[in-house]
């Protein structure tokens, strides 16, 4: 049996299928099988390592490309050897014993995922103050298609946090978005293998470029605008007690993370890759056998959660995106695939959906926008194919070289970037303002913690809260604070 277990993977009928939608990513040509990652502790940490790379490439360009036919013949090509028998149960707390070797399948799923997922809500919510501080630095009546790019992003982010807090909810997990530890401290890194910082300042060609390279794609090709297309452009938790030997644990993943994951879109596919993972021994372990086909691991397992307390569309009062509730693994496709497209493209362009359909509203994704404000020009109406391959892909680095798109660089409050409170501590009036936005901004996350509890209608609040902000920080932004600059919203938790 282990012998079946260690083997390589080797060509399927449907290896073509696999490696099609696998051409965009370099993975390794071989890896120990998927039954092999999942049920021996007897491979090696390199082995476990170039596994996790391998199917994870696999299951999400299979899943999130919406191509099932190829994900159930990937899972009966990895599924083909036998497992240890065990009594079948939906108990998945590991309060009852299995009669199977330690690993994976003995592994509380919960407070792995409560990690990952309140590190993706992290991430979400790290994005949102430097956007919002760029966006109110701008004066009024100045930049409009700048401020407009910014702040649909900005809006975009937040939608993205509601819908990580509806993955959480879906597998019994409350999140948490409007504690202390919960907030990000500038400047700051990405819990991700990143190079750059991230911090608040104001609108500047400097904090474009940082939030460029938080949108950066994890495909380094994209396919070229069309020449011809003529259209108007769109205005970390406490660590889990686990068995020692075990590679699946939170602080191997974690380190895998911190070492491997460079993009914001290969953190949601490691992510997306355990929730498959768990959701496949949870079928293991409550039918005895494992899963052939998509329609068996969709729905059950370890979504559990509660659907009163899922956000729906007709309960988020924020524009653009589409917003995804979640009750089984294809919630979590629809959701993953917003937050993937809306930040570096849906299939290979540069776009937030698939540019053959050309929804209503469809916008460039976040990264695009971003580099669009930077060059001070639009993609569209642009001739790219000085840069374009034989395929007709581009690198993302490529520059925008449509329609100029009007930037005053100089038409920002000069606000010092990182402000602390501390750093009004000999200005009463600062101070005071300071502590109210920093009131107000606690009050808008505690109206989306209450939504993703069960109190939906609390979330009509937050509009209110932003438009407060936006006054409250103009406020500060306009008022010097030294000879060279003004104030600036802090977004610290507010202390009594």
């Amino acid at each position: 049996m282990r012998q079946r277990l260690i083997n390589k993977t080797e060509p399927q009928e449907n290896s073509s299928l696999l490696r099609s939608s696998s051409d965009k990513n370099t993975i390794v040509d071989e890896a120990i099988s998927l039954q092999s990652l999942l049920f021996d502790n007897t491979n090696s940490k390199e082995n476990w390592i170039e596994g996790i790379k391998y199917h994870s490439k696999n299951v999400t360009n299979l899943l999130l490309n919406n191509q099932i036919d190829a994900f159930n013949g990937y899972l009966r090509s990895q599924f083909g050897g036998e497992v240890p028998e065990i009594n079948p149960t939906a108990d998945f707390s590991g309060e009852k014993a299995f009669q199977v070797k330690k690993g994976l399948e003995n592994l509380d799923y919960r407070p792995i995922l409560q990690d990952l997922l309140q590190t993706a809500i992290l991430i979400e919510h790290s994005t949102i103050p430097p956007y919002l501080t760029a966006l109110y630095s701008i004066k009024d009546g100045t930049n409009i298609l700048p401020s407009q790019i910014i702040r649909s992003v900005a809006v975009e982010e937040m939608l993205h946090m509601i819908m990580v807090c509806n993955v959480m909810n879906a597998v019994s997990i409350q999140p948490s978005v409007n504690r202390p530890q919960n907030y990000p401290n500038y400047p700051m890194k990405l819990p991700l293998n990143v190079d750059f910082y991230v911090g608040l300042e104001t609108f500047s060609s400097n904090s474009i470029a940082t939030f460029i390279a938080i949108e950066s794609p994890s495909n380094p090709l994209v396919k070229a605008p069309k020449y011809d297309y003529d259209a108007q452009p769109e205005a970390m938790f406490s660590k889990s007690a686990v068995q020692e030997d075990n590679f699946w644990t939170l602080e191997n993943m974690k380190d895998f993370i911190m070492k491997n994951v460079h993009t914001i879109g290969e953190y949601y596919d490691v992510v997306f890759f355990y929730i498959v993972v768990f959701q496949i021994i949870a079928y293991y372990k409550a039918n005895g056998k494992l899963p052939q086909t998509f329609e068996e691991l969709n729905k059950g397992g370890i979504f559990t959660g509660d659907p009163a307390k899922q956000i729906r569309p007709e309960q988020y009062y924020g524009s653009g995106g589409k917003l995804y509730p979640v009750d089984a693994l294809e919630g979590v496709i629809l959701v993953f695939q917003e937050i993937k497209g809306q930040g570096e493209g849906a299939d290979d362009s540069i776009f937030d959906v698939d540019p053959s359909q050309f929804e209503e509203g469809a916008e460039l994704a976040h990264y695009f926008r971003f580099k669009e404000i930077f060059h001070e020009h639009f993609y569209l109406g642009g001739d790219y194919r000085p840069f374009t391959d034989e395929n007709g892909m581009m690198p993302v680095t490529t520059p925008p070289v449509g329609k100029p798109l009007p930037v005053d660089w100089n038409a920002a409050y000069p606000m010092k970037p990182n402000p602390k409170m501390s750093d009004y501590q000999s200005n009463p009036q600062l101070f005071e303002q300071g502590k109210q936005f920093n009131i107000t901004y606690k009050k808008l996350l505690d109206a989306i913690q209450a939504a993703v509890e069960g109190h939906s209608e609390e979330l009509a609040k937050s509009i209110m809260y932003m438009y407060a902000l936006k006054e409250q920080a103009i406020g500060l932004m306009s008022q010097p604070l030294t000879s060279q600059y003004n104030a600036g919203p802090t977004f610290e938790y507010p202390s009594n």
